[in-house]
């Protein structure tokens, strides 16, 4: 079965980095924990640009990641970290070989 992905590209506001950690692990360790159609949360630190994150998100469909957006680790994740976000582009992706997510 392929499963749905998106990947998630993130521009801070130079200095965020250290403010928007906190937040985007917290929303991630809750969608990983409590909903069981995400089944992976990847958030990714780029190594040249401590403000730039990319997030690898598996849901196992489309309506999955919406079901997501409405959960309350994820609104307050918005409410307390989108200020900080000078740019966002996602991507929406299907998982080619979903045998190697758990």
């Amino acid at each position: 079965m392929t499963r749905f992905a998106i990947f998630v590209t993130i521009k801070l506001h130079p200095g965020k980095a250290e403010e928007f950690k906190p937040h985007i692990l917290a929303n991630a360790q809750a969608a990983v924990r409590d909903e069981p159609d995400c089944h992976l949360f990847h958030v990714l630190q780029s190594e040249d640009d401590v403000d730039t994150f990319f997030f690898y998100e598996v849901y196992t469909d489309a309506a999955s990641l919406d079901v997501h957006r409405e959960q309350p680790h994820f609104k307050k994740f918005f409410a307390d970290a989108n200020h900080l976000v000078a740019e966002r582009t996602i991507q929406r992706v299907a998982v080619q070989n979903p045998e190697n997510i758990a």
